[in-house]
Parts: C-alpha cells; structure tokens; sequence
C-alpha cells in the first residue's frame, strides 16, 4: 500500500468516526405499533464526478413513513473502505410523514493514478423495525495527473560530420512538483542514453547531449523522447523529434570567375558575373547539399525561387550560378553571394560583389 494510499484511508477513517459523531442522534422515535415499513421515495448524489484534489459530495432524499424512522447513508469505496453515517431531516418537510434528508461529506484528494469511487445507498429504518433500502449513486473522485509535458524540442536537427551538441527542451508544468526531467536519447545503434534536463524557468527544462563523429559514409540519425515524474511518481512522455549528423563530406569553398566588381551599369540594365562552387572532399566522401543565395538588392542569382538556388553537389566537383547586378540607383552598392550547407558542417561561404550604378 502507497503512503499516498494510507493517507486517504486514514482521512476516510478519521470521517467516518466524525460523521458519526456529529449526526448521530438518539433513537427516540415514538412507538407506533404495526405499520407499514418506511418509503424511499428519492435518493440523489451530487455531483457524480470530482476533481483529484477532492471537494464535497451531497446526499439527498425523501422518506415517507407514519412511523418514528431513521435515515442512514452506507458508503463503500474502491478502496474497500465502508462506513455509514446517519442523516438528519431539513427544514423542506413536505408533511408530518413525507420529509427530505439531507448531508454533506467532504472526499480529500485522490492522490493515485488511477480514479476513486464512492458508492451511496440509502437505508430507512423505522421504530417497528421496518426497514427499506434504495442505491442513490456513485460519484468518481479523479486520479491525479501526471506531468504535462510539451513543445519538447531539440535543435538543430543536423550537424556535421565532426559532431557536436544539440540542445534538448521542453515546457513541463503539474499540480505538484516535478522531481525528475530526462531526455532519452536513441542512438544509431539502438542503445539508450538518458539525458537529464534541468529547469532554466518555473517551467522549462533544458539538456545537452554531445552526439559523436561520424565517420561512415551514411547519415546517423537520433531520436529523442522527453519524459518528466513528479512527487507523486506519475509520469508522462512525448517525443521531441529527431537529429542527424552527416556523414563525412568535403568542404566547399566559391569564388567569382570574372572578379567581382561588375562594373559601371546603368541604372535599369543587368549585368552578370559567374560564382564557381567547388567540393573538395576526397573520392569517400559524400555530396554536399547546399543553396545560394545574395544578400539582397540589388544583387540576385538568376533561376533563384524565394530568393535562393538549392543544389547537391559531389566530392570533386565545381557548379557555376549566374549572379546579376541590377541598379536602381546610381552610387557604389556592394553585397555578397552566400552558400549555406544544410548539414551546417561548415560556417557560409560568402563571396564579396559590388558595382556601380550609373544614370542611363
């Protein structure tokens, strides 16, 4: 048994002696001779679902009886706990025989898992030992939550050959507090390496997992899963998505084959210069995958969508791109081509350019 456990059937305990203590009322009831036995005419619980952290549950109903009676409330919970309590007449009495029951029971907090249950039923007795019983409801008492985990993530998603570190995160909010945070980490070869995350805020983790080279010739991917437990040893999970570190490749540098100053061009004419990229990666390394792009007017690549020329090129090869220069002012202007890897295994390469605008 959990001490969360023994806790709520200590309070339950502790009720249960109170309750009696507090409505139990003498058996005073005038004798009557032979009757008819009492009549339950109504039995309610409300509400039929709690919070976790508990609150009152209200029992009501209406007896009809001719006869001296006592109204009793049996409880029995799925945590075999049973007790009864009696239940004194309100002030809404219908008639000298019709009356209503009322009574109020607090449920502490569910401090499981798993949901709680109480179960009610009514029983009348009266004076000539008349006895009638009715099922009035059951109200379910929440399990406590788990953690909540999300917008777990980890950045960057790829890094070069060489290696390098990623940083795992994620928002982790509870009712209670969180005593443990981790990222588990799947490494290529299926092992697991736990991470442990720790709190930059009242409710954001971070962790640092420094992936290793690759020295094969395929991509190693990781994947990443952020799971947090609170006081309570409740948990919850969810997956932060994945990482790659590249397989070996070569580096790559650029350069303008006509030099990079353009010129004096008029103002609503183009003039264009040539960008040779090149991959200098041994015959077992693998293509590079990269773009190109200017830093902006009133320089651009030709053929370019969104501003920017995707490409893949192999260990040993140079491509060429097409860069153009189209004033729309007169005066020096300068910028840059830039190439930019996807697998980030080496900073931009930027290729300086200039011109001059002249009126036309």
């Amino acid at each position: 048994m959990s001490a969360f456990t023994g806790r709520r059937r200590a309070a339950l305990a502790a009720f249960a002696v109170l309750a009696a203590l507090l409505l139990a009322v003498p058996a005073g009831a005038a004798a009557c001779g032979e009757s008819a036995p009492p009549l339950i005419k109504s039995a309610s619980v409300s509400p039929s679902n709690l919070p976790w952290d508990g609150g009152t549950i209200v029992l009501t109903t209406e007896v009809e009886s001719d006869c001296g009676v006592e109204i009793y409330a049996e409880v029995d919970t799925s945590g075999g706990l049973q007790w009864s309590f009696q239940m004194l007449p309100t002030e809404e009495t219908v008639n000298d025989d019709l009356k209503t029951y009322r009574a109020e029971i607090g449920a502490p907090a569910n401090y499981e898992e798993e949901p709680f249950t109480y179960q009610f039923s009514i029983r009348a007795l009266d004076a000539f030992e008349g006895n009638r019983e009715m099922y009035a409801g059951a109200t379910e008492l929440a399990g406590e939550p788990p953690p909540e985990i999300s917008s777990a993530t980890v950045k960057p998603l790829r890094i070069g050959s060489g290696g390098g570190g990623v940083t795992i995160s994620a928002d982790i909010t509870d009712n209670r507090s969180v005593t443990n945070a981790w990222a588990a980490v799947m490494l290529p070869n299926e092992t697991i390496k736990d991470v442990t995350l720790n709190p930059v805020s009242s409710s954001h983790f971070e962790g640092f997992f420094k992936a290793p080279a690759n020295p094969g010739a395929t991509p190693q991917q990781y994947s990443v899963v952020v799971y947090a437990e609170d006081e309570s040893g409740l948990r919850d999970w969810e997956e932060a998505g994945t990482f790659t570190v590249s397989p070996l490749t070569g580096l790559l540098n650029a350069w303008t084959t006509e030099g990079s100053y353009f010129g004096r061009v008029a103002v609503g004419s183009t003039a264009t210069r040539t960008v040779a990229v090149h991959n200098n990666g041994g015959p077992k390394t693998q293509p590079v995958e990269a773009s190109i792009a200017t830093s902006g007017a009133p320089f651009s690549i030709q053929g370019a969508i969104a501003g920017k020329v995707d490409f893949t090129i192999a260990a040993g090869e140079t491509k060429t791109f097409s860069v153009a220069f189209s004033p729309t002012s007169t005066g020096y202007k300068t910028g840059s081509a830039i190439i930019s890897r996807t697998d980030g295994a080496q900073s931009s390469v930027a290729v300086s350019l200039s011109g001059q605008g002249v009126a036309p």
